[in-house]
């Protein structure tokens, strides 16, 4: 699911512990959420065991799953201190920066194997989907 600042119903809701807003076993939720009225913008990814785990953009979730490696390969995950240079991190955030949250999307599509047409969601025409996994 997509959501954005006070429109983030779900991100909100799990946070705090709304009941109803739990995922159930075996059900996977993928929340990115722009959070523009409190940055940063955050993927909250409920895996389906319980447990809801966050990463800003520009990170993963430090749990070596296939959504982190996904988000690796598309570039979506910036190289910090100490892993690389104060200089090497700059550079990357200069070249890449702007492209942050297209490189988030393409990480999300490997994932899910679910298109995500970014031009839509600015435009806020993105259609809602639900999808049921037997």
């Amino acid at each position: 699911m997509l959501e954005n600042d006070h429109m983030a119903t779900w991100a909100g809701g799990y946070q705090g512990k709304v009941k109803s807003m739990l995922p159930c076993e075996g059900e996977e939720v993928l929340c990115l959420t722009a959070n523009r009225f409190s940055p940063p913008a955050t993927i909250i990814h409920a895996p389906g065991d319980g447990r809801a785990h966050r990463a800003e953009f520009e990170t993963a979730t430090g749990l070596g799953t296939f959504l982190d490696v996904a988000l690796t390969q598309a570039g979506a995950v910036f190289p910090s201190i100490p892993e690389a240079s104060a200089d090497e991190v700059v550079a990357y955030q200069e070249e890449h920066g702007e492209r942050l949250p297209e490189l988030v999307f393409t990480g999300i599509e490997v994932y899910t194997g679910v298109t995500i047409e970014q031009a839509a969601v600015a435009a806020g025409d993105l259609p809602s989907v639900h999808l049921l996994m037997p």
